[in-house]
């Protein structure tokens, strides 16, 4: 079949002919190397209507055959070399958009924390706030705090216990949160 198709390609009889002869050959070809048997046609395809687009400008100098055969082989590799690009893509990007997702979320969670926490202090009795704010915020010692306030160490220590006791009442549900908060290093 080499000398047949040589050059009657290139008229619409001939070129009918040689798509019948080789449509098959090619796609099993083709599919060998992408293991996708409808990408494969459609390869195959393309590389005839490429063929026929640019008939007067192709020079086959060996048999129209093996011509058809290295550019079947060249497109299946590049639709191999093209899906991998897409794969890495698609991996790059889902990783990149979890990790929006993880720090929105975990924005919010920070937020809506921080939010109770304060609404949680809030709800502390005055001289109580006082004596957390105080320690925690402030990062006084109790026995600074005691001096500031002029009352005893062993009363800053009952406050301080009950202060977080009410907090761990109020926070319950966010307990997990909280000790990730903490992990993190968060506020």
């Amino acid at each position: 079949m080499t000398n047949e198709f040589s050059h009657i390609w290139q008229t619409k009889d001939g070129f009918e002919q040689l798509f019948k002869a080789k449509y098959n050959p090619l796609c099993a070809f083709a599919s060998g190397i992408i293991k996708d048997y409808d990408a494969a046609e459609e390869i195959v395809q393309e590389v005839f209507v490429k063929l026929w687009a640019q008939r007067d400008k192709v020079d086959v100098s060996v048999s129209i055959s093996s011509y058809l055969y290295s550019a079947v082989r060249n497109a299946a590799l590049n639709a191999i070399k093209h899906l991998q690009v897409k794969e890495a893509y698609k991996k790059q990007n889902k990783i990149e958009r979890d990790n929006a997702e993880n720090v929105i979320s975990d924005a919010l969670i920070g937020s809506e924390l921080e939010q109770k926490i304060n609404e949680a202090i809030a709800l502390l009795p005055t001289e109580r706030k006082k004596i957390f704010i105080l320690s925690r915020t402030e990062g006084l010692k109790y026995k600074e705090i005691a001096e500031k306030l002029g009352i005893s160490v062993k009363t800053v220590e009952n406050q301080m216990g009950k202060a977080l006791a009410t907090l761990r009442n109020e926070l319950a549900e966010f307990i997990p949160a909280v000790l990730i908060a903490i992990i993190l290093g968060m506020k």
